[in-house]
């Protein structure tokens, strides 16, 4: 609701019936639907850092979720949205209980900030990490045709060359990066 950003938030929702693990290590109910409230836009970004010249090391990552209070308010507003759906008299018939987060969660922002910092994951599936961009900005690893500045002979042709993140799932954009840059690689470019 405080949010000025256009499509700055999407609630998946999805059915399973196999038993999980939450991310607190609480078992899970094998039955179920669930809404996932993903927040796109974020203001917050995360780094990757390489740990070793060894290809095969493990990098840094620090994905830093939910560090901005803008982007805590807004997923805060969209898990209580979905909370408020599920309550919704049209779905008595399909939800016999909310499992979580539990009442206690949703009392209080901080209660359903700590709940939020165990169990966020993102929905943008790990990108922007070698943005797209003119060899005059410092931040840009490759050029429109995927090829990495300052080197012959490479380019990164997937989701980490979106210079920002699109605000819907990442799999279609990336696809077409793929289409793309391969059209210019048979056009020689």
């Amino acid at each position: 609701p405080d949010s000025d950003l256009r499509n700055d938030i999407q609630v998946l929702m999805q059915s399973f019936a196999t038993e999980r693990v939450n991310r607190g290590g609480e078992r899970m109910e094998p039955l179920g639907i669930r809404m996932l409230a993903i927040l796109n836009l974020a203001t917050g970004s995360g780094e990757l850092r390489l740990t070793s010249t060894d290809p095969n090391a493990q990098p840094f990552l620090d994905y830093r979720y939910l560090r901005e209070e803008f982007d805590r308010r807004r997923l805060r507003d969209a898990v209580r949205m979905c909370v408020k759906l599920g309550q919704d008299e049209r779905f008595k018939d399909i939800i016999e209980e909310r499992i979580e987060p539990t009442d206690a969660e949703l009392a209080s922002d901080d209660a359903l900030d700590e709940f939020l910092q165990r169990e966020v994951t993102t929905g943008q599936h790990i990108s922007c990490t070698c943005k797209m961009g003119p060899a005059s900005d410092p931040m840009a690893v490759v050029d429109q045709y995927g090829k990495v500045h300052g080197l012959q002979g490479l380019r990164v042709v997937d989701a980490s060359i979106m210079p920002n993140c699109v605000r819907a799932n990442t799999n279609v954009t990336t696809m077409m990066i793929g289409e793309h840059i391969a059209d210019f690689i048979r056009q020689g470019a």
